[in-house]
């Protein structure tokens, strides 16, 4: 979370460098992103790794029967429900602890936008490895649009997850129960 959020801060401050309200030099933020962004790389090897190594993989890939109607019941809820008091209707157990919107939204996270953001990043880090043209253009300017694109849609993910966070009986018991 940490690294992350120095991304958020860094990519923020790079892409509107010499605005007014820059937070943090061009300088000083390309540095900071480039090592939180190795840190994140090697944080997420270790979490694919821990997933295989302890078949948390699982987690990800339970489709049960009636699995699109828990998606849409899971959206009403909090698209409305958690308004209302209404109970939750799925409740973590060992052998599933994601609902199924959760799940869908996790599996896209970690085996298609944070993969593609990392690569992205990569090879704006080392343009010689971004391919020469991508859609007839340079190679380089699409790759850092899709990067700029990808890390908003992961801002938006981590707003709404920060958020989802909240709701539990008290402010604070879901993360409580991440944190031990």
């Amino acid at each position: 979370a940490a690294f992350f959020v120095a991304l958020i801060i860094t990519g923020f401050s790079m892409h509107f460098g010499g605005a007014p309200a820059q937070v943090v030099s061009f300088q000083t933020s390309r540095i900071v992103h480039n090592v939180s962004g190795w840190l994140l790389i090697g944080n997420f090897v270790a979490y694919i790794v821990g997933l295989a190594l302890t078949s948390q993989w699982r987690q990800y890939l339970r489709f049960n029967d009636g699995f699109a109607g828990s998606m849409l019941e899971q959206a009403r809820y909090y698209g409305g429900g958690i308004f209302r008091g209404e109970p939750h209707p799925e409740h973590p157990t060992e052998e599933r602890k994601f609902n199924a919107l959760q799940q869908v939204t996790y599996l896209g996270i970690v085996a298609l936008v944070l993969p593609l953001v990392i690569l992205t990043g990569i090879m704006l880090q080392f343009p010689e490895t971004a391919p020469k043209e991508i859609l007839g253009n340079g190679g380089v300017s699409p790759l850092a649009v899709l990067h700029t694109v990808v890390a908003y849609l992961l801002v938006a993910f981590t707003i709404g997850h920060i958020y989802l966070a909240t709701t539990g009986e008290t402010p604070d018991e879901n993360i409580r129960a991440m944190v031990t």
